[in-house]
């Protein structure tokens, strides 16, 4: 899950500094691997509700690809604009793809945070070396 964001972030980065449309077709098998953090989400995500609480899961899930699909081009037209406008100081039509690479970077945080194995709540972190250093 984690390698597929970081190609999601490295994509979107390409994307929005090529400078040629050959860089950013170059791009786009780097960006198509970022659809390798969709599975491990969703599994990891269904494997934490109950199997009677599956439904509302995904429909919290649609719900906020709802949300977003209808925050996304508002955000992302705005920028671009604000980016290509008269009189701008950076000229700099690729400013959707480096939003959304940076959008991705915390993200790639809070899945690092989910993933990363956690020590047993019941046992504290000096129990298990005051036992060896016992023994």
């Amino acid at each position: 899950m984690l390698l597929g964001l970081v190609f999601g972030i490295a994509g979107f980065t390409v994307y929005g500094l090529a400078s040629t449309g050959a860089i950013f077709w170059c791009a786009l098998p780097i960006n198509a691997m970022w659809g390798l953090s969709s599975p491990p989400m969703q599994g990891m995500m269904t494997r934490r509700v109950s199997p009677s609480e599956q439904g509302q899961l995904q429909g919290a899930l649609s719900s906020l690809r709802g949300v977003a699909f209808m925050i996304g081009p508002i955000l992302f037209t705005s920028v671009f604009a604000s980016f290509i406008g008269a009189n701008r100081e950076w000229h700099l039509p690729g400013a959707p793809y480096l939003l959304a690479a940076m959008l991705l970077i915390p993200a790639m945080y809070v899945a690092w945070r989910v993933t990363r194995p956690r020590m047993s709540e019941s046992e504290p972190a000096f129990a298990s070396v005051a036992a060896d250093s016992i023994n």
